[in-house]
């Protein structure tokens, strides 16, 4: 299966009905994150992936027995998606005697154990209630990644509605697999809906499908050359160097909490119209709609600055994150292998240095169009560096190494120190239409999306488009932000756009 020299990365039958691989930088970084931030019960950078959907309910028919067919065409889609991607039913677990993680998937031993893992992994939610509220309310996050249906109050009008929610560590999937995950999903249940005897599959084999991690996929060599060694040590100094000598911008939080509480999401949506006046004045400048709301953030920022007596010079410091899918070889480039964690975080930082006006002053000036868009510019220029940069996929499981934390022994760890400088980022998740369908036979689908728990006191911004509608939302964890804040934020970014593309209307939201 590996192209790599190291074999470490192939799967291996360790016992009977029992696989077995090391993981790789990006895996052990998402690990050691969760087992870091163990003592708040939490996992940070969980993923959360929520997907709503609608199934009419055909005349004569009641609304029970059409919620009771849709919920065992899920289980069927379930059990076949485990068995089509076997990786969504593992675990990184870590090995005292070899003093490394390992992620394991361990095969059925009868029916028995298949109705365990069904039951443990498909869960309904009993409440009648909203997917959102049930996803801010501190859910669980399983050992094994697990869906949770959760059924909208019964309507009035001969309509089913409910959402999916899957729930799992980062080191099993990532948000683009998400997505890529809910499409094979929702495609199988479909099927199973249409299907009165619904054949399952025969497991046994199913080991085979198991994905491998980033190394192997996009046959990254397992050293660096010298001339790569040496680039990446510029780029460690020129981080560095970005960092000193200035303040580094950061948004405001509430500093009387030092733990973390719940991970919260919200977001704002705008109309269609609005969105397509967006696209075509970022079109007709040679941006990209990530391109402009980044540059918003960093503004964003800057106003979120104290002003004080006078103009003072701050730097605002972020990072991209890439899906590196299209550098992996087939099958792992495609939605052959969603469980899996195959994207990076750019190791070169983006800096934006900007005026924080003196008291009295206004920001008029700095946000104007020409401002924005010679920072919207510099973001562009940096994006592009990156995506044109073919070398770049051979850096990144060593900017992830230098990330991980240390393994912290039998003992439970101390909790991290929460960052007292932290960032305002952006996750671009693009135009979801083109990965997940509106329709899959009797399933109509609607408002998908996907973050990471947020335990830190920075705010995580995620952008995406969907039936022609741009999303921006926020993660956030209410220890030390709160819902009417973050959502100034979000519509002060959108503001910042619109000024800076000059576009005068900004009710249409």
């Amino acid at each position: 299966m590996a192209t790599s020299e190291d074999s470490r990365f192939e799967w291996k039958l360790t016992k009977p009905g029992r696989w077995e691989r090391d993981i790789d930088e990006v895996e052990e970084f998402y690990a050691s994150l969760a087992k870091a931030y163990e003592g708040t019960g939490r996992v940070f950078f969980a993923m959360t992936g929520f997907i709503s959907f609608s199934v009419i309910i055909e005349p004569g028919t009641h609304v029970l027995d059409t919620e009771k067919r849709v919920e065992q065409a899920l289980r069927n889609a379930w059990i076949r998606l485990r068995y089509d991607h076997p990786t969504i039913a593992s675990r990184v677990q870590y090995d005292p005697v070899q003093q490394r993680y390992k992620k394991a998937y361990q095969t059925f031993t009868g029916s028995a154990s298949q109705r365990k893992w069904l039951d443990d992994t498909f869960c309904v939610v009993t409440e009648r209630m909203s997917g959102l509220d049930w996803c801010n309310s501190d859910p669980p996050v399983p050992a094994l990644p697990t869906l949770f249906l959760v059924k909208a109050p019964a309507s009035n009008d001969q309509t089913f509605r409910a959402d999916l929610v899957l729930r799992s560590h980062h080191d099993i999937i990532d948000g683009m697999g998400t997505l890529l995950l809910f499409n094979n999903l929702l495609s199988l249940a479909a099927d199973a809906y249409e299907q009165t005897n619904y054949e399952l599959p025969q497991f046994g084999d199913e080991w085979s499908n198991l994905s491998p991690p980033l190394r192997v996929a996009a046959g990254i060599p397992a050293y660096l050359s010298t001339e790569h060694e040496e680039r990446m040590q510029g780029i460690l100094k020129q981080n560095a160097a970005l960092k000193e000598s200035i303040q580094i911008a950061s948004p405001p939080f509430q500093r009387q909490t030092v733990l973390p509480g719940k991970h919260q999401r919200v977001a704002v949506t705008l109309f269609e119209n609005t969105t397509a006046t967006l696209l075509e004045k970022c079109r007709n400048l040679g941006l990209s709609i990530t391109h402009a709301y980044h540059a918003a953030i960093a503004l964003a920022v800057r106003d979120l600055q104290e002003r004080k007596e006078n103009e003072r010079m701050i730097r605002y410091i972020s990072y991209c994150l890439v899906n590196e899918r299209h550098h992996c070889k087939p099958p792992y480039s495609t939605s052959a292998h969603p469980a899996s964690v195959y994207h990076s975080v750019s190791g070169q930082c983006l800096a934006v240095d900007l005026a924080v006006p003196g008291l009295g002053s206004s920001n008029a000036t700095s946000t104007g169009e020409e401002a924005f868009l010679s920072i919207a510019h510099h973001v562009r220029d940096y994006y592009q560096e990156i995506r044109d940069d073919s070398e770049y996929i051979k850096l990144v499981p060593s900017f992830w190494a230098m990330s991980i934390f240390p393994y912290p022994g039998p003992d439970p760890p101390v909790i991290p120190a929460r960052n007292e400088t932290p960032s305002m980022s952006i996750s671009s998740m693009g135009v979801l239409d083109k990965v997940i369908r509106h329709c899959y036979g009797s399933f109509r689908v609607d408002n998908p999306w996907v973050t990471g728990e947020e335990l830190g006191t920075g705010l995580g911004l995620f952008l995406d488009t969907w039936k022609g509608r741009l999303t921006l939302s926020a993660a956030y964890n209410d220890a030390w932000h709160g819902k009417e804040e973050t959502l100034n934020v979000l519509n002060r970014c959108n503001d910042i756009v619109f000024r800076g593309l000059g576009i005068r209307e900004t009710t249409s939201f």
